[in-house]
């Protein structure tokens, strides 16, 4: 039996990552002098709602203490496991979980391990965690670490806001292309690439940005069709359940989950974010 780990980077309904027995490791969240663990002492709706009060989060890595932790149980208990990895381009996390590891094998070395940098985010990991777990069903450890390799180029991020002010603040737009941004409506559709957050395209309108979500989608049609794609929502669950929508009546998935985002990108795009996952061909 092979067993997981995540991190709450990873945007998928808890009750499918507790169905395949992830043990998930929360990224930490500051606000003022408070600190809170994303999941664990402050949920995304709470999250959310101090941003809209005006609070600026930051995220930091999953601590060291938590990854020893969860590491050590996981030698000890000697199944083969694996720990798939919020992007290395945008957390910390993946390198010094590939350092812990490699001290701990030294005490364990009869026990197969692996630490992938998935380098996607949000519903796009949620979207890889689970169909890795998924595949390791009927698969062996080398095989299953070798299909997560493989399905690193294969997952697909598109990420859009309600407002461009949680962007600035976190640097990645500037004040004025925010506040010309807001007077126009422009808002921007971001990808991950490499495992970096990169905008795509500026769209005027959010029914526009949604068909053009949509319209990117088609790329992708042999892969989408009789597969799982996961949205995520930044306490916008009606605007999520209307891309479902746009969604269902131009593909055939197998099944469309949403999710609201944590605090891993949600803290950097704030409340209103949309984020969908989804693979393409191989």
């Amino acid at each position: 039996m092979i067993r997981f780990i995540t991190d709450s980077g990873a945007d998928a309904p808890k009750e499918l990552l507790n169905a395949y027995d992830f043990t998930v490791m929360p990224f930490g969240v500051l606000i003022g002098e408070d600190t809170f663990f994303d999941g664990e002492s402050i949920s995304p709706l709470e999250l959310y709602a101090k941003m809209r009060e005006g609070a600026a989060p930051k995220t930091f890595q999953v601590e060291v203490s938590r990854m020893v932790e969860v590491f050590t149980a996981h030698f000890k208990q000697g199944d083969p496991f694996i720990y798939l990895a919020f992007s290395s381009e945008l957390s910390g996390t993946y390198q010094t979980a590939t350092m812990l590891a490699a001290e701990l094998a030294e005490t364990y070395p009869d026990v197969p391990y692996a630490i992938i940098d998935t380098k996607t985010a949000s519903t796009g990991q949620g979207l890889f965690v689970l169909d890795v777990a998924e595949y390791a069903k009927t698969h062996s450890f080398e095989e299953t670490k070798t299909y997560t390799e493989q399905k690193i180029s294969t997952v697909r991020h598109l990420f859009t806001v309600e407002s461009l002010e949680y962007l600035m603040r976190g640097g990645r737009v500037s004040r004025a292309s925010a506040f010309i941004g807001g007077l126009l409506s422009i808002l921007p559709l971001l990808t991950v690439e490499d495992g970096k957050l990169i905008p795509k395209e500026k769209i005027r309108g959010q029914k526009k940005v949604m068909n053009r979500i949509v319209e990117w989608m088609e790329e992708a049609r042999p892969a989408i069709d009789g597969h799982r794609i996961i949205i995520g929502h930044g306490d916008s669950l009606e605007r999520a359940e209307q891309l479902k929508q746009l969604i269902e009546a131009q593909f055939s998935p197998s099944e469309v989950l949403i999710t609201i985002a944590g605090a891993a990108i949600g803290s950097h795009t704030g409340p209103g974010l949309l984020v969908i996952g989804y693979d393409l061909p191989a």
